[in-house]
């Protein structure tokens, strides 16, 4: 083999060993490239996932909203009642006169889906326990209309308790939601007669 030859074929070898490269490289680009665009789809799936989920979670909020009912906070035998918060000011854990007057404080959920008004329409119940035995009760209806940012309302009610033994009594509270028939959680508290 002459010169001449040997330089053609090491020129040969070298092209072909260069194009192999350039070859494995360019499969390697367009590799990349379709990754990096899997992944900006993936991305773009992931964005449009999220926001449908904040969708649902506003629609699943909204919903509780229209199904939330009343709940009482708290129930207290008072001294006397004329105002709201006299259920924490005037309360009292002895009664000895013929008539117990019992605070319900409660919040009353204004659904914004009938219109955000605020009309209450509710009966607030109470009980007078001795152990398992009711032996007073008492209920009124509340019409009334409250803000948007003021759901709390609190009803006095009074429980005749003049021929009633002395001694620790439970005293419980709940509230119905004449509209939409939901009940609360009772909430009970103690009190002492005579």
């Amino acid at each position: 083999m002459d010169r001449r030859e040997l330089l053609a074929f090491a020129g040969l070898c070298g092209l072909g060993a260069t194009s192999g490269c350039l070859g494995y490289t360019v499969v390697e680009r367009d590799a990349v490239t379709d990754r990096r665009v899997r992944i900006a789809e993936l991305e773009a799936k992931l964005r449009a996932r999220e926001e449908e989920m904040a969708s649902l979670r506003a629609e699943l909020d909204a919903l509780r909203d229209r199904i939330a009912g009343p709940e009482v906070n708290l129930v207290r035998a008072v001294e006397s009642w004329s105002r709201a918060g006299d259920v924490v000011t005037e309360q009292t854990d002895r009664v000895a006169g013929e008539t117990l007057t019992a605070a319900v404080s409660y919040d009353y959920p204004v659904h914004p889906a009938a219109g955000g008004t605020g009309r209450a329409d509710a009966t607030v119940r109470v009980e007078l326990r001795r152990g398992d035995d009711v032996v007073r009760e008492a209920e009124t209806r509340v019409r009334i209309t409250l803000d948007r940012d003021q759901t709390l309302a609190e009803s006095p009610l009074e429980l005749a308790v003049s021929d009633l033994d002395a001694g620790e009594y439970a005293l419980a509270a709940r509230v119905v939601d004449n509209v939409s028939g939901l009940t609360s959680p009772t909430a009970e508290t103690t009190v002492e007669l005579g």
